[in-house]
């Protein structure tokens, strides 16, 4: 935790202090660094279109592979396990040899500089670990209640919705911060599809930004604080549940 911390003492500090004691607290702490890096930077800008892009993404992630993990694991049909195999095989395509067919088929559609040509590689990136994550939970549910619940007049539908989602916090909690903060993080896709700056995302902004701001090394440490944060909030809400996720199929009985 001390290098967030040391980047966090040094975000609101002059130049001269971070430089003259890198390890001391600020004699006043600089707001401006904040404000210039959010308003000047257009680093505000770039953080509402990270959120919008990333969460849109990790909530459709979860409804889609939900829903997918479901039918695999829990509807009886000759083809479950092949499917999830192809699911699987996703997982070993490397996301950027992808750059160049998608940006071809994008600009084809006309969807380049839009959100959604971020958001649709981002989701079909994340299914395949999503889907592989959820469906081991779901085979592991009682059958049992299962049953109780079909005889007491339940739909499939109903018992996924009513039941089995609901119960399924903890590993849609680790899906989510997991894909959360790689689509948070990842650069690339973003630098390439969509090059208006009024929709560009954070990664590709401070990568601008630190052109832009090379020798004002503090307000670089808050364009840095400002990115962070939201993966750092995100974990510390849902740790409890990512950890109970990673240890649900440890004890039986």
């Amino acid at each position: 935790l001390y290098p967030l911390f040391w980047l966090l003492i040094n975000s609101v500090k002059t130049n001269s202090e971070l430089f003259g004691d890198p390890w001391g607290f600020a004699s006043s702490i600089q707001i401006n660094n904040y404000v210039t890096a959010w308003v000047s930077g257009k680093i505000g800008i770039s953080f509402f279109n990270s959120s919008l892009v990333s969460i849109s993404s990790v909530i459709i992630t979860i409804f889609l592979s939900s829903a997918a993990a479901f039918a695999i694991s829990r509807l009886k049909w000759k083809l479950s396990s092949f499917v999830l195999s192809l699911f699987l095989l996703g997982i070993m395509i490397p996301i950027h040899s992808t750059l160049i067919p998608l940006f071809t088929m994008f600009n084809k559609i006309g969807i380049i500089n839009r959100y959604i040509a971020l958001i649709l590689p981002y989701v079909a990136f994340a299914l395949p670990t999503s889907i592989f994550i959820l469906s081991g939970f779901m085979k592991t549910f009682p059958s049992e209640i299962e049953e109780a619940v079909i005889i007491d007049g339940c739909s499939m539908a109903g018992f996924f919705w009513r039941i089995l989602f609901p119960l399924s916090k903890s590993p849609i909690a680790t899906i989510s911060i997991f894909n959360f903060v790689g689509m948070w993080n990842e650069l690339m896709f973003a630098l390439i599809f969509l090059s208006d700056p009024n929709k560009t995302t954070l990664p590709v902004s401070l990568t601008r930004f630190k052109g832009q701001y090379s020798t004002n090394w503090t307000v670089q440490l808050a364009a840095v604080v400002t990115m962070i944060i939201p993966s750092i909030t995100a974990y510390i809400f849902l740790n409890d549940k990512i950890i109970e996720s990673i240890t649900v199929g440890s004890v039986k009985g």
